[in-house]
């Protein structure tokens, strides 16, 4: 069963996207502050918990491969997080990572994940079943998630170099 289309399945794509415009500074290896981290795993956090909401028969089943799923994610965030390339100014709080597509490839699978959930409460088809979106989002937010936060924790250890916004 999938719910009507609602203002909730198009917050959802919206957050997704705004989710994918604020990981890009990052991915394309621009220098930006450190708080910014957190935005893109705040934001597909949201989503998920919106997907999840979006389950009408939920179970503990449903429970269980949500937050697995999300479990998954943060273990595979906290690994990449540990092991990427970045520099640290810590006098201007700013940092810059070496490009990468990891954070992009996931914001970009939560869109991708919201405009299924969308289309099918468009269409009142089931294209994918809602706790299997809301579960396939927590792995993206779990991954965006952790990696956010590895990355903030080795921002106070790794030494200071200057750099620049343009």
């Amino acid at each position: 069963m999938i719910a009507p289309l609602s203002l909730s399945n198009l917050i959802t794509v919206v957050l997704a996207v705004i989710c994918l415009s604020t990981i890009l500074p990052q991915a394309r290896g621009n220098v930006v502050k450190i708080w910014r981290l957190a935005m893109p795993a705040c934001l597909a956090m949201v989503v998920a918990f919106i997907l999840l909401a979006g389950v009408f028969d939920a179970d503990l089943a449903t429970d269980a491969e949500w937050l697995g799923a999300l479990i998954v994610g943060a273990v595979g965030g906290r690994m990449r997080g540990w092991a990427l390339a970045m520099e640290v100014d810590q006098a201007s709080s700013l940092m810059r990572q070496r490009r990468s597509a990891d954070g992009t490839i996931a914001a970009s699978a939560l869109v991708l994940l919201t405009l299924i959930d969308f289309t099918s409460a468009a269409l009142h088809e089931v294209w994918v079943d809602p706790e299997h979106l809301a579960a396939a989002a927590a792995l993206f937010a779990g991954f965006l998630g952790s990696r956010a936060l590895a990355m903030a924790v080795r921002t106070t250890r790794l030494p200071h170099h200057e750099l620049h916004t343009a």
